[in-house]
C-alpha cells in the first residue's frame, strides 16, 4: 500500500513532539537495548550538517533528510530477525518499500520548505519574535519532559527516540511558527476571513447538514432489544415529543423546547460531546437518519424516524460558519470557519508543493538506503558519533 503524509499531519509531528503531548516513544536509547534499531543508524550515515539538497530554495541537510527517513522509514517497514530490510522486492504490481519511503521523505521535506518561501513572499520574517517562539517551545517541552530542573540535555536524549536533533528541532519549531503567522495572515487566526459564500460553497460541495436529534433507544442497557410493548411506549414518547414541537411557531423557542427535551428524554450516548447537534455528510450516518435529515427545512422537525438504534425526532438546522465540527488535540473547539480554513489552506500548500522542486546534491537523490541503515557495529560514521 502506497503511504502519504499530508501537510497538517507533517506539521502536527513537530508541534506534538515540542509541547510532548503524551506520545509514546519510537525506540529505546538504551544501551542494554535487545534489538539493535536499524533505523536509528541513519543518522550517522553522513556528518549532521552534510548538504544533501535545496527544496524551493532553501537547504536541506543530513540530520534533516535522515529523520524523515528513519521517522517514516520505522512506520512502513519491519526489520526481519537479522535487522535486515529489503527495500528494493516488488511484489505484484506494489513499488519497493525503498521507492515508497523516498517517495514520503521528498514530499515531507517540500511540505515543510516550501512554507519558507510562502511566508516570504507575505512578508513574515522569522527574526526575533520567532527565535523567542522556538525557544519559549524548547522550554516547555524540557519541563514536560524532565521538570522544572530540566536541561536540553534531557530534550536531546527524549529527541534520540524520536531520530531527531536539536537543530532539527529548531527547525521545525521555526517552521510551525512561520505557519501559524502565515495561517493568520490568509485566513486569521480563528478563520475569521473566510467568507460566509466561501463556507456556503464548502457545505454544499461536501453535502453537510446540521441536525440535533432526540433518541428513544430499542435497548436496554446491556443492548439486548426491547419487548414489543416497551417499544410501543417509545415510540409514543416520540410521536408525542413531534406534536409538541410542531406546534412551535417561532424558531428560538423551537430550539430552546428542543433542547428540553433533548436533555430530559434523549438517550443517545454522544449528547454529552455533541449538545449542539451533528455535523455530518453523505454515508456519515445511518441511511434513514440521513434521508430523514436531508427531507427537512432548517429548523423543520421530522416525523418519527425509525433507525435500528431506535426511534428518532430530528431537527434539522442552518450550517453557519460559527458552528463546531469538532476538536483540536489539545480539546479546544474547531468551528466550521476554521475547518474551511484548514482546507483552504492545505489547497494552497498541496498546490505550492506539486509545483515546487527539490534540487539534489550529487549521490542523494537516490541513496542506498542498505547503506544508510546498516549496523552501527560495522563503522562508519555512525560508530564514531556514538563511540560504538
Amino acid at each position: 500500500m502506497k503511504k502519504t503524509i499530508t501537510l497538517l499531519l507533517v506539521l502536527a509531528l513537530s508541534l506534538g513532539l515540542l509541547t510532548a503531548c503524551g506520545s509514546t516513544e519510537i525506540r529505546s536509547y538504551q544501551d542494554d537495548a535487545e534489538t539493535e534499531d536499524v533505523f536509528a543508524n541513519a543518522y550517522g550515515a553522513y556528518a549532521p550538517d552534510t548538504l544533501v539538497a535545496t527544496a524551493d530554495g532553501t537547504p536541506v541537510y543530513w540530520n534533516e533528510f535522515s529523520y524523515w527517513l528513519a521517522y517514516i522509514g520505522s512506520q512502513i517497514a519491519s526489520p526481519d530477525e537479522n535487522g535486515a530490510i529489503d527495500w528494493y522486492a516488488a511484489e505484484g504490481s506494489e513499488e519497493p518499500l525503498g521507492e515508497t519511503l523516498l517517495r514520503n521523505v521528498h514530499d515531507s521535506i517540500l511540505q515543510y520548505h516550501i512554507l519558507e518561501g510562502m511566508a516570504a513572499e507575505k512578508g513574515i520574517e522569522f527574526g526575533e519574535e520567532g527565535e523567542e517562539y522556538v525557544e519559549s517551545m524548547i522550554q516547555e517541552a524540557i519541563t514536560s519532559i524532565a521538570g522544572e530542573e530540566g536541561t536540553e540535555e534531557d530534550l536531546l536524549d527524549y529527541l534520540k527516540s524520536y531520530y531527531l536533533d536539536m537543530d532539527v528541532l529548531r527547525y521545525q519549531g521555526k517552521i510551525q511558527y512561520l505557519y501559524t503567522k502565515l495561517f493568520e495572515e490568509l485566513f486569521g487566526a480563528d478563520g475569521e476571513k473566510v467568507s460566509d459564500e466561501d463556507i456556503a460553497e464548502y457545505v454544499e460541495e461536501n453535502g453537510l447538514m446540521l441536525a440535533k436529534h432526540i433518541l428513544y433507544s430499542v435497548t436496554d442497557e446491556t443492548g439486548a432489544e426491547l419487548d414489543d410493548a416497551a417499544k410501543a411506549e417509545k415510540k409514543a414518547a416520540a410521536e408525542s415529543a413531534v406534536q409538541q414541537l410542531r406546534a412551535i411557531t417561532d424558531n428560538e423557542a423551537l430550539v430552546t423546547k428542543f433542547d428540553e427535551l433533548m436533555n430530559a428524554e434523549s438517550e443517545d450516548p454522544g449528547l454529552a460531546y455533541y449538545p449542539d447537534g451533528y455535523v455530518f455528510g453523505s454515508g456519515e450516518m445511518m441511511q434513514e437518519f440521513e434521508d430523514g435529515a436531508k427531507a427537512l427545512e432548517a429548523f423543520e422537525v421530522s416525523d418519527v424516524v425509525e433507525t435500528a438504534a431506535g426511534y428518532h425526532v430530528i431537527l434539522r438546522l442552518p450550517l453557519t460558519g460559527d458552528v463546531n465540527v469538532g476538536a483540536d488535540n489539545e480539546g479546544n473547539d474547531i468551528s466550521l470557519r476554521y475547518q474551511v480554513a484548514m482546507e483552504q489552506f492545505n489547497d494552497l500548500a498541496t498546490a505550492r508543493t506539486e509545483s515546487a522542486e527539490i534540487v539534489w546534491e550529487k549521490g542523494f537523490e537516490n541513496p542506498d538506503l542498505n547503506k544508510i541503515f546498516q549496523s552501527k557495529s560495522s563503522g562508519g560514521f555512525f560508530a564514531k558519533l556514538f563511540g560504538k
